[in-house]
């Protein structure tokens, strides 16, 4: 009788046993489904500056906005990104302000580049305009500089581009190790690729 009891109680442990085990494999998937790991990829890069380059929202002239680092790669249409800088959209004028919402075709007039300073890193940033397709006669623009932490407006000029291919350049801005900007200096150095054609002011 002893024994039937012993074997009965065995087989009631080795159930309640593997019950717990389960719900516990439950409770971590759970877990791991609410939190999951996070991926280097997925951890979102805060923007520390951003520069904005905008002109006539009706125009068909193509501008360019390009930004550089000290003496890295210029980054533009052409080299899109080059940390920490990150041209968010190459805008063409008016040839693709046509987008699809929703399956319907809309037309949304805006002629707006920016690029994001992506993180803090210390340096000397310059910045030029370039006009890649001027179609007319003259295309008025606007150059606006933000610092996002705290949000600050470091400035905002206006230009007017009045021949193809030609280059101007805004001010520059030095960035110190915590993320100051320490001086704003007007500059004449090349930052537009000559691949892109000859500009004015290279």
């Amino acid at each position: 009788m002893s024994n039937r009891r012993q074997g009965s109680n065995l087989a009631f442990n080795d159930l309640l046993f593997n019950v717990l085990i389960g719900f516990v494999m439950l409770f971590v998937i759970a877990f791991l489904l609410i939190n999951p790991i996070a991926k280097k990829a997925d951890i979102p890069v805060k923007a520390e500056f951003i520069i904005v380059l905008e002109w006539d929202p009706q125009a068909d002239d193509d501008l360019d906005l390009w930004v550089i680092r000290d003496d890295d790669k210029a980054v533009g249409f052409s080299n899109r990104e080059f940390a920490p800088l990150h041209l968010d959209r190459d805008d063409l004028g008016t040839s693709n302000d046509l987008i699809i919402v929703d399956g319907e075709s809309r037309i949304i007039r805006s002629n707006r580049e920016t690029i994001t300073v992506r993180g803090i890193v210390p340096g000397n940033y310059y910045i030029s305009v370039h006009a890649y397709s001027k179609k007319a006669i003259t295309i008025p623009y606007t150059v606006t500089v933000i610092k996002v932490n705290p949000f600050r407006q470091l400035y905002s000029v206006q230009g007017e581009m009045l021949t193809n291919r030609e280059v101007q350049q805004t001010p520059a801005f030095t960035v110190n190790g915590v993320g100051v900007v320490t001086s704003m200096f007007n500059h004449y150095k090349t930052i537009v690729p000559s691949k892109t054609g000859d500009g004015g002011s290279q």
